[in-house]
């Protein structure tokens, strides 16, 4: 989970530096952000996030995030 609005580099520039290695590129990557523009979604598919969580989410979107990738993570569908 990566939020958008961080110091220093942002949740794009996180997104897109984990994607680029190759040690972690099929990690999956659920951006969290209070911007819900179509750009803002787009911009993250186009790093490479497997996600984007509107906030503020409920508990219940958070958990169906963790256990599809997570689940997917650990068995290295991602």
């Amino acid at each position: 989970f990566c939020d958008i609005l961080m110091p220093r580099l942002d949740g794009y520039q996180t997104c897109a530096i984990i994607k680029r290695n190759q040690r972690f590129a099929r990690t999956p990557v659920v951006m969290l952000s209070s911007k819900d523009g179509v750009f803002d979604k787009a911009r993250g598919r186009m790093v490479g996030s497997e996600d984007y969580l509107t906030k503020p989410f409920t508990k219940d979107q958070l958990l169906q995030a963790v256990q599809q990738f997570g689940a997917a993570a650990a068995q290295g569908a991602m």
